[in-house]
This record gives structure tokens, sequence and C-alpha cells, in this order.
């Protein structure tokens, strides 16, 4: 992650670069990650995940492009679930997505497990936020 940052693409000094910002794949239920130096905002996932998947690890091969759901994580501890062909610019201009230290956190979970995944990651930030006063 050495020398990646959010940054105007690809002249900071010209008014139509866009932004590109840090980003990391992570597949929670292998504790795996993947780390993508410049995601555009008018990329979409698919544009990424078409050249990391098949996972190496991945022995299953659960990981494929229509075989996973992706989400990000939102401000008040939930998640988004995010389309595969939608432009960053769209997920991150709801307002709604953490991004913390200027890095965009990406989930990717197999689609037949998401469910229970999005449960016990919702039940665990609520754990931690403690009880409501």
């Amino acid at each position: 992650m050495e020398g990646a940052r959010l940054e105007l693409v690809p002249d900071p000094d010209d008014p139509r670069s866009t932004l590109a910002f840090p980003t990391v794949l992570l597949y929670p239920l292998h504790l795996e990650s993947d780390f993508v130096r410049a995601f555009n905002e008018t990329q979409t996932l698919e544009d990424h995940l078409s050249y990391v998947l098949p996972l190496p690890w991945d022995r299953a091969r659960a990981y494929t492009l229509a075989g996973v759901s992706c989400y990000v994580e939102t401000r008040d501890g939930g998640v988004l679930k995010m389309g595969k062909r939608v432009p960053l610019l769209r997920v991150l201009g709801t307002g709604k997505v953490d991004v913390v230290d200027e890095v965009v956190r990406i989930f990717v979970v197999p689609t037949d497990e998401a469910d229970a995944w999005v449960a016990k990651f919702k039940a665990q930030r609520a754990a931690e936020r403690g009880p409501a006063s």
C-alpha cells in the first residue's frame, strides 16, 4: 500500500481528471484480501473483479464474478450491497459509505453465504457499539 493515495488522475491540475481511490477487497470468510492501488470513480467493481478472479487460494471456486455479492460498510455500522456494474462514484455518492483513511473497503462474499455473513456482520457491529441509550 506504500505510495497509494487518493488522487486526481491523470492530472491533478486538469478539471477533467477523476478521483482514484486505493481500495481493499476483503474476503472475510477466508481472512484474505487484495489491494487495488487505484479504483477510479468511473470504474465498476466488475472492472477489477474481472482480473482478480479466480482467486489462487479458492480451491472450491466459490468466488466467481457471477457467484459473489459485494458490500461496503456504512457510517452507521451496517452494510450496503454494491452492484458489480455500478460506478464507484454512484456508491460513494450515497453519502452512506464509510471510507476510512481515504481507503475504500469492499467485502466480497459468495452469494450463497451472503445473508448469513451480513447478519453476523451487523450483529458484531451492534455489539461493538453497545446498548443504545
